[in-house]
């Protein structure tokens, strides 16, 4: 539940982000991906953090978890990179 949760929270940030932002509404912010905060990010580190509560942060299922955000975390700084070198070549 609690990842459920991070998702939802990390989404939420991004609605309101971007009405404060562009003084609009964008309901598509609620479930689309991209963006800051990352909520995929977001799910996989509560997701670590909730099984290292559960199960001991020195046992297997935590390092399971600290390795797959780990990679879902080093692989959204990548993409980010990526489409910004992207969105600078293409403002031109």
């Amino acid at each position: 539940m609690s990842a459920f949760l991070g998702f939802a929270i990390a989404q939420a940030i991004k609605f309101f982000t971007v009405w404060y932002k562009e003084h609009r509404w964008d309901p598509k912010q609620l479930i689309g991906s991209g963006g800051m905060p990352s909520s995929h990010s977001a799910t996989v580190t509560v997701l670590a953090v909730g099984v290292g509560l559960q199960q001991g942060f020195g046992g297997p299922h935590f390092a399971t978890a600290l390795v797959l955000a780990s990679v879902v975390m080093y692989d959204a700084i990548g993409v980010r990179l990526h489409a910004g070198r992207q969105a600078e070549i293409c403002s031109f």
